[in-house]
């Protein structure tokens, strides 16, 4: 097992894997808030082109708050996960999804001013700085399946050897630097591994603003 310095770092290690597999193009880099904006930032600095952010919630049932079941984009996009029928029927299942869904929309609006995406059939890299259950990332894929793009690019620092496989297929192609069999957690994996602030993804966001979509 390797480890990873800090998420700039490993934005610096994933930016030089991905430009020898773009075709020419300017992606668009897709970071997830808060610790994905990090490593997006680097990302987008390498590849010279924008970054823009894309947020989802994970959906807990009433009875199991701290078990995620599934996850919801800002419009409605729902991931299903292998429990979901299990929990679905729940008094106030309902009303979960509905204050989740509020969350996200509410929070997209904070970072970037409005839930509105126009990709153009570009290229979209999206970026965490890492995948543990995976529920939050597969709704985004989800989602972007839904939009014209011209190409979706996975970029995490780490994802498990089996997280991996289940997301091959709905991508064109995954980068990572560690792909572990026996996974705990993301943070296992990085020597410097603090909290993001919303200050600093705002900070990072506000250099791109007047960086158009490539």
């Amino acid at each position: 097992m390797t480890i990873i310095q800090n998420r700039k770092v490993a934005g610096q290690r994933l930016a030089e894997k991905i430009s020898k597999i773009l075709n020419g193009e300017k992606p668009i880099v897709l970071a997830i808030p808060r610790g994905g904006v990090v490593v997006g930032e680097e990302i987008a600095k390498k590849l010279g082109c924008s970054l823009d952010v894309i947020i989802s919630k994970k959906i807990t049932p009433p009875s199991s708050p701290e078990y995620a079941i599934g996850a919801i984009t800002h419009d409605g996009t729902i991931y299903q996960g292998q429990y979901w029928d299990m929990f679905s029927q729940e008094p106030k299942f309902e009303d979960e999804i509905s204050k989740k869904k509020s969350e996200v929309k509410r929070r997209l609006e904070e970072y970037r001013g409005s839930a509105d995406y126009k990709f153009d059939n570009k290229t979209v890299i999206l970026v965490d700085d890492g995948i543990a259950t995976g529920s939050t990332v597969f709704v985004l894929l989800k989602w972007l399946s839904e939009r014209k793009v011209n190409r979706v690019i996975l970029a995490v620092p780490v994802i498990p050897a089996n997280t991996f496989e289940e997301m091959r297929p709905l991508v064109d192609a995954i980068v990572t630097l560690e792909m572990p069999v026996e996974f705990y957690a993301v943070g296992q994996f990085y020597e410097e591994f603090d909290q993001v602030s919303d200050e600093e993804v705002m900070t990072i966001l506000e250099k791109f603003k007047k960086t158009p979509y490539c």
